[in-house]
């Protein structure tokens, strides 16, 4: 009966359904009553019939069943409309957890048959409310039906893009973009990660769009906001906690915070989506290029005329909301402008851009470029040229003439792009620079038109007058080098500026780093060696000037200059303690004399009243404010930080492209110094990291090195000498290991630009460091540092051969005379070669030289470990070894006559065994 009822779904007549499910009993759940069944076939009959019209037709009346198919399609939204509003959200969502449980069902009925495009009447706002009360807390009665519901959901839509589209688009305009937050899932995330293909996506970004346009449905019951007050808002008012018309505002307030956070989720979508790596270039580009439209437009600019604006150039139409974006929303568009410019430009250097560029040379607009930059700056200056279209940024006078200059140097680079010039990487990432620095203008106005004066001067310099601009004539003899004015002025812009401005600051930098001049790299260096924050331990390396060499070592302090600066603090303890006391007597006294106290014994005793409390509360509160402004250094300190960060980021582009300039070993004493102070401060840990990164990986273990006559070898020297004190001298273990490994550097340096002379010198300085190691109990030199000194460079323990030879018998403990025995072991052995071969002439010779020289000493010292065993097996067992190997040098060297002459001990053959037989007539003979 209820079937043959046409106009059963409209008003009136929906009404039979609520005396029905008022009437219902719950005898029936959970499951669900017959009935509903029915009411789904009545709300899908015409859809049905055209169907299977559909189906039947012959396809020459298409136009036909396209008319036919509409209408079928609006009847079913207004009554499945009719229907949802009432029956659902009017009766059965507001009511018990049965009803709300039928409701769920329902939903579930309906969500097999419904098009695409009724899904958000029925995917609703009170409905999804419902599920987002349930879905929050697991406990809920009704968790496991609303997790079903959800997932069911997510079935149904999962592998149709149209389908997909139109419930995350229902559910976040539901839930004011904050679905999967409140449901505590990844429901969102998952269905907008399955936009794969060109259609889908450009699909999904029409419907955020669409949705950024229409804004959210009312969410504010202007009848609620005008009800009667009850006792207790009366009793509440009388005591002025609240008021009507704050609770309005207060309201409006989140209403625009809640816009505010759909239309940021709109936002950060739509540039989630043109990152999307399964799209291959030729077709991300397109969804790139309507993303950058739609975020220039809402962005930047906003029209005088209505919401709506057509340009004729551009053959389009410009929209806005009716509800204008707040300030936040843009300021958010343009930070996701730059963000795709920033990944425009890194394909731009990848392969990939060069293959898509071959296939589209015979474009050259820029708007119908695959050059992502090129494009927005057309596309934007085709906006500034509507009438009816402006800024939504008030400019300053300064700022405007900044932005159109830096709109035309753009548009004249992009054509010497298009030239093919052969500095075509440098226009290209200062093209990339101007474009970021355009578009923060409006974002920080009045910061950026000095620096972005000091690029165009230099866009003219490197690339021939790019923009007409007033020279000055004052100080034209002493204008400084093209590179210094950009490297100063690539420095102003990395203290403040957000990621993608630093990202076009790197790339600017790379293009130019090969041509810096010593004072810009000066400058750069003098950045990571500040510091605001003194060492609170005085650092094994100190700082004395600004000078070339700014590495200088300082011995460590004495235990009485300990004690006296741990007295210092504890006294600084005691006297902020007083301070604290006085501070909070100041206040007593403050609050005594507004209540009128006389501070007598008895009142002092007494506890103040509220009104008292309240107001010392206040002044609290006004000394925490205070202490808090004051307390800014820490800021600064990190703000310095992060400068210091980003500088060394450069400087490591510029030690990969240049390391073997002669400019390498500055930066390597700046840095070196900078690490050792960092490493003495607290919290600075993450920055000493950094920087023994850097020096380890792009100087010490670089493929090449400063060469060349314009090395300074007396810098070189020093140098060593200064690192083999700091890690002789310096406590912290992260110090001592990169300076070992500062240490192999500079001898490799040094070996490769010095002569025989030089490399004398550099022997008698480490002489110095082998001799404080022996003798001074305070030296912090391992053994194994010197045995891999001289396993490198064994010159420069030639000249220490005979020092060792005297500490292996007269150093001050057995440890120590082993630890020369070691050294000396570590120099014979590469002599030996790898069997009895005979060496070299040339080398048989040096060595023949070298050991005559110490042949008396080496006698004494092989008959001084055979006469006095070493206490530990260990140590005996190296003496008997090493003399062995130095009987068998001297054998292939053929000087065991000369040494025989010089053995006196008849115990040599007991401890040698059959090495020594061979000298053993010659023993007797001499």
């Amino acid at each position: 009966m209820l079937a043959e009822k046409k106009s059963f779904m409209r008003e009136p007549a929906v009404t039979i359904i609520l005396d029905m499910v008022d009437k219902e009993t719950s005898f029936c759940h959970p499951r669900v009553h017959s009935v509903w069944q029915v009411l789904v076939d009545i709300l899908f009959a015409d859809l049905a019939v055209v169907n299977e019209d559909a189906t039947s037709s012959h396809s020459s009346k298409k136009t036909k069943k396209s008319k036919k198919r509409n209408s079928p399609e609006k009847n079913l939204a207004r009554r499945l409309s009719s229907f949802w509003e009432v029956v659902v959200e009017g009766s059965l969502l507001s009511s018990s957890h049965d009803r709300k449980h039928l409701a769920i069902d329902i939903f579930l009925m309906l969500l097999q048959r419904i098009p695409a495009s009724c899904v958000q009447i029925v995917v609703s706002y009170k409905f999804v409310h419902c599920l987002l009360d349930i879905l929050s807390a697991k406990d809920s009665h009704l968790y496991k039906s609303a997790q079903h519901c959800l997932q069911e959901t997510v079935n149904w839509c999962e592998n149709d893009d149209e389908r997909r589209a139109a419930v995350v688009i229902a559910l976040q305009q539901s839930s004011n973009g904050k679905f999967d937050n409140i449901s505590r899932t990844r429901t969102i995330r998952k269905l907008v990660s399955k936009f794969v293909t060109k259609a889908g996506c450009l699909l999904f970004g029409q419907k955020l769009t669409g949705l950024f346009l229409e804004g959210t449905p009312t969410q504010l019951n202007e009848s609620s906001l005008d009800k009667s007050l009850t006792e207790e808002e009366v009793e509440m008012l009388s005591v002025g906690v609240t008021s009507v018309g704050e609770d309005i505002e207060n309201l409006s307030e989140e209403a625009k915070d809640s816009d505010d956070v759909l239309r940021s989720w709109i936002v950060d979508s739509l540039y989630n989506l043109s990152k999307n790596t399964a799209l291959d270039p030729a077709a991300k580009f397109p969804l790139q290029k309507e993303i950058l439209k739609f975020l220039t437009v809402q962005g930047l600019f906003t029209a005088s005329l209505g919401i709506e604006v057509t340009s004729f150039e551009l053959l389009e139409k410009l929209k806005w909301p009716k509800k204008p974006a707040s300030a936040r929303v843009r300021r958010l568009c343009i930070e996701h402008m730059q963000h795709l410019l920033v990944d425009a430009q890194n394909f731009m250097i990848s392969h990939k851009h060069t293959e898509l560029n071959e296939s589209m040379q015979h474009e050259v607009s820029p708007l119908e470029s695959n050059d992502l930059g090129a494009y927005m700056m057309c596309f934007l200056g085709t906006l500034q040229n509507i009438p009816s279209v402006f800024l939504f940024w008030p400019l300053s006078k300064d700022d405007e003439d900044t932005f159109n200059k830096l709109h035309s140097a753009e548009a004249q680079l992009f054509r010497a792009a298009c030239k093919g010039e052969s500095n075509l990487s440098k226009v290209q990432a200062m093209r990339f620079l101007l474009i970021q620095l355009l578009l923060e203008i409006p974002l920080r106005p009045g910061e950026i038109c000095e620096t972005a004066a000091e690029l165009l001067i230099c866009c003219n310099k490197a690339f021939g007058n790019v923009i007409e601009l007033v020279e000055s004539s004052d100080d034209e003899n002493e204008t400084p080098a093209l590179i210094d004015v950009l490297v100063d002025a690539l420095l102003s812009l990395l203290p403040h500026s957000p990621a993608p401005v630093r990202a076009a600051v790197e790339q600017v930098f790379k293009c130019f780093c090969d041509s810096i001049t010593e004072s810009g790299l000066m400058n750069m260096l003098r950045i990571v060696k500040k510091d605001l924050k003194p060492a609170r331990h005085k650092p094994a390396v100190v700082e004395d000037s600004d000078e070339e060499d700014p590495i200088d070592i300082e011995e460590s302090g004495s235990d009485d200059e300990v004690e006296e600066s741990e007295n210092d603090e504890n006294t600084d303890d005691i006297l902020e303690q007083d301070s604290k006391a006085k501070t909070s007597l100041t206040v007593d006294k403050k609050i005594r004399k507004e209540t009128g106290d006389s501070g007598g014994a008895e009142d002092s005793e007494s506890d103040f009243d509220d009104d008292a409390m309240f107001r010392m509360d206040a002044h609290l509160v006004q000394m925490l404010k205070e202490k808090k402004n004051a307390g800014g250094s820490d800021t600064a300190q990190t703000q310095l930080k992060n400068f210091k960060l980003r500088v060394l980021s450069l400087l490591e582009w510029y030690l990969q492209r240049n390391s073997s300039k002669p400019l390498v070993l500055t930066v390597y004493s700046y840095l070196l110094q900078a690490f050792v102070n960092s490493s003495s401060i607290e919290g600075n840990e993450q920055f000493a990291d950094r920087l023994g990164v850097i020096i380890q990986r792009k100087i010490c273990k670089a493929k090449e090195y400063p060469k060349g006559p314009e090395v300074d070898l007396s810098l070189l020297q020093d140098l060593f000498e200064k690192v083999l004190k700091l890690a002789s001298r310096s406590k912290a273990k992260k110090v001592q290991s990169l300076s070992q490994i500062c240490a192999f550097w500079l001898l490799k340096v040094i070996h490769g630009n010095s002569n025989e002379t030089e490399l004398k010198k550099v022997s008698e300085v480490f002489l110095k460091s082998l001799e404080d190691f022996f003798v001074n109990k305070k030296c912090r030199l391992k053994g194994g540092f010197l045995k891999e000194v001289f396993r490198r460079h064994p010159w420069v323990g030639i000249l220490s051969f005979g020092m060792l030879i005297e500490k292996c018998r007269n150093a001050r403990s057995e440890f120590l005379q082993f630890e020369a025995l070691f050294l000396m072991d570590t120099l014979v052995r590469p002599w030996l070669g790898k069997s009895t071969e005979v060496p070299s002439d040339k080398d048989s010779s040096h060595h023949l030289q070298f050991l005559k020289v110490h042949l008396p000493s080496l006698s004494e010292l092989v008959q001084h470990f055979l006469q006095k065993p070493a206490k530990k097996a260990s140590h005996r067992s190296e003496a008997r070894q090493f003399c062995m190997r130095i009987l068998k040098a001297l054998s292939l060297l053929k000087l065991e006559r000369s040494f025989a002459k010089l053995l006196k001990h008849s115990s040599c053959e007991s401890q040698l065994g059959d090495l020594f037989r061979p000298y053993k007539n010659l023993v007797e003979l001499s």
